[in-house]
Parts: structure tokens; sequence; C-alpha cells
């Protein structure tokens, strides 16, 4: 008789007792490979490192935390990231530190004439740019 496929709950399983007695290189070696295969297997990767690594109490004090440091750690994020200003008061300092120059209005409006060679014809143009931040690109806005 053959036995039937195993399914991914009945693989994680048989995985666990594999890799048990693996050193910690070979581990290693192994989470590198798979996190390579992909960007999403990256990502996961990076959670998994981020809730199970503790690090050390100086980069939370010195670095995330720190007054002169928050603001530029923060300056990076688009607006979108607006999350991070309830991870902690430091952090609420920084974003409203940055967020006027992240949400300055940037503007750029074209217009004029064009008549060309035929004196009839007349063409009026006018554009209307607003640069958005988080984007880092131009978006075209309705002229009236």
């Amino acid at each position: 008789p053959r036995e039937p496929p195993l399914t991914p709950s009945m693989a994680s399983h048989r995985i666990g007792a594999r890799v048990a007695g693996l050193s910690p290189e070979q581990l290693c070696a192994i989470i590198e490979a798979q996190a390579g295969a992909s960007d999403a297997a990256l990502r996961v990767a990076e959670e998994h490192a981020a809730r199970l690594v503790e690090q050390p109490e100086w980069v939370l004090s010195e670095v995330l935390l720190s007054p002169d440091l928050a603001p530029h750690i923060l300056a990076q994020l688009p607006t979108t990231e607006h999350a991070v200003k309830g991870t902690c008061r430091a952090w609420r300092r920084g974003w409203k530190e940055t967020l006027k120059k992240r949400e300055r209005p940037r503007l750029v409006v074209f217009g004029g004439k064009n008549t060309g060679d035929d004196s009839e014809f007349l063409e009026q143009y006018n554009s209307l740019e607003r640069y958005n931040p988080s984007t880092n690109a131009w978006e075209e806005e309705a002229v009236a």
C-alpha cells in the first residue's frame, strides 16, 4: 500500500525533528539560503529575527530614543508611515519635528499661450503639479 502524501502541517512537524540536531552554523546557513530565495522569504526571516533577537539596551536608549537621532531616523519615513508616532513619546516628538519638512506643499505651475504659425489658432495651457515626498514623484493636479 502507498503512503498518503504529506500535508504541510505533517511536514512542519517532521522538519522540527530533522533540524533539532543541527549546529547553530548549519541552521544559519539554511536560513540564509531560504531568505535569499525571494523577497517574501527575506521579509519573514527579518520579522522572526526582529521578534526573537534582543537588541542591546544601548541601541534603545542611545539610538532609537535619542532626541538628537530620532528625528533623523523618522525623517526617512514617508508620511504614510504615521503609525510610528504611536511607538513612544520620543518618536512622537521626532515625528512632529520632521512633519513640516515632509508635508510642505511643493507646487510647480506652468502656463502660457501658443500661437504657432497660424494667428487664428490660439492654444492656452496650464499645468499644476505637486511633489509628493512619500512617493518621490510629481503628480499632476486638475487646473480650473
